[in-house]
Parts: structure tokens; sequence; C-alpha cells
């Protein structure tokens, strides 16, 4: 998953992103989440604060950010729905 900060006035666009992620990294290093976050969180010491990241996972009933999906099939990455992710926990939408 990786957790990105639009710049003021974009949008995101899940064409234009799988595009730039296909081009220029491997296919294991591609992130099948994206989460889009109005402010990322650092720690006291200018790390980025990652835990409760994790601990939330990519469940769209717990995240209240905008988060979006790989689809292969698509070429795009998609917004998560819950039934996408009913689909990924029964292992029927591959990662």
């Amino acid at each position: 998953m990786a957790c990105i900060r639009l710049k003021e006035n974009c949008e995101f666009n899940g064409e234009h992103t799988y595009r730039h992620v296909h081009a220029h990294l491997p296919n294991y290093a591609r992130p099948r989440f994206i989460r889009i976050k109005s402010a990322i969180e650092l720690t006291a010491t200018f790390k980025y604060r990652k835990v409760q990241l994790v601990e939330e996972g990519f469940n769209p009933a717990v995240i209240k950010d905008c988060l979006y999906i790989l689809d292969e099939k698509e070429n795009t990455y998609v917004q998560m729905t819950q039934a996408i992710y009913n689909s990924v926990k029964k292992h029927d939408f591959r990662l």
C-alpha cells in the first residue's frame, strides 16, 4: 500500500497513475492499494507515522480516506468498495 497526499486542487486519476506505475516499477514493487490522505502525520523525530495505517489495513468500513485498489484487468486503480473488499477476503479478487 502507498499512502500519498495530493497537491492542492488536484484529483486522483487511476488510469494515469496506473500507466506511470506500470512504466516505472517492476510488478513486485507496484502498490496494490493507494490511500489518499489530506495530511501525512509525522512523529516527533519527523518520521512517517505508519503503525496506525498498518493496523487499519484496507477495510473501507474502517478507513475514512479515499482508498484505491489496483485492477490489472482494467489497467487502472479503482475506488475500493465493500464488495471489492469482500471479494479480496474470499480470494475471488486476485491481488
